[in-house]
């Protein structure tokens, strides 16, 4: 629901959202679960999203981080968090319905 469409582009990934695209860098590829990444909102605008997997049995968690910016409202805030809120539904909908225990 938030991201219209993804692409990659030189190293990184062109995201597509409802306000326009966005650049997403993420950590190097690494063995811990990290996924944090960097989302550029505006040129010379970048926001940091801490984001783990975790092993939990036969499964996983994964840890999002939404971290509110100083000068964002708390409209926008709240805003923010909803549409976090989908895109992890979303997620776990995808994510359960391809794992038929495999």
């Amino acid at each position: 629901m938030f991201c219209k469409s993804v692409e990659r582009a030189d190293g990184d990934w062109i995201v597509e959202i409802p306000q326009g695209p966005v650049q997403l860098r993420f950590a190097p590829r690494n063995t811990y679960g990290v996924l944090d990444h960097y989302v550029t909102v505006s040129p010379g605008v970048e926001v940091y999203v801490p984001m783990r997997v975790v092993p939990n049995g036969k499964g996983s968690e994964l840890l999002f981080t939404l971290l509110r910016e100083e000068d964002v409202p708390d409209e926008q805030c709240a805003e923010d968090m909803r549409w976090v809120s989908q895109d992890l539904r979303n997620l776990k909908s995808v994510l359960e319905a391809i794992n038929v225990d495999a």
